[in-house]
């Protein structure tokens, strides 16, 4: 029983060092949080694939209003992909697109 819980304690201290959304470990690069978080649906390209093309948002959107839709979402599109500091490097890189 006691190797069963040395065993069962061990595999858990592995297990939560493996997240990858862990500040430490996050990209700070808006290239890479986008193709992880928004590619898929946004398109590699930001010409869109299953959701809206992201071009040109600095004239249709604020960057407070770019962080509300990464946060809140919107329609099909689920909110929270990224953390608020990811949010706000994402939104900056998308305005100068």
């Amino acid at each position: 029983m006691k190797r069963f819980i040395a065993i069962t304690a061990c595999s858990l201290v592995f297990l939560a060092g493996c997240g990858s959304n862990s500040p430490e470990t996050a990209s700070s690069d808006p290239e890479v949080l986008y193709e992880q978080a928004c590619a898929a649906c946004h398109g590699g390209n930001l010409q869109g694939a299953t959701s809206p093309p992201v071009t040109n948002m600095a004239s249709k959107y604020t960057s407070e209003e770019i962080k509300a839709l990464i946060a809140d979402g919107k329609g099909m599109m689920p909110g929270n992909t990224l953390n608020e500091e990811q949010a706000e490097i994402v939104t900056e890189w998308l305005m100068e697109k």
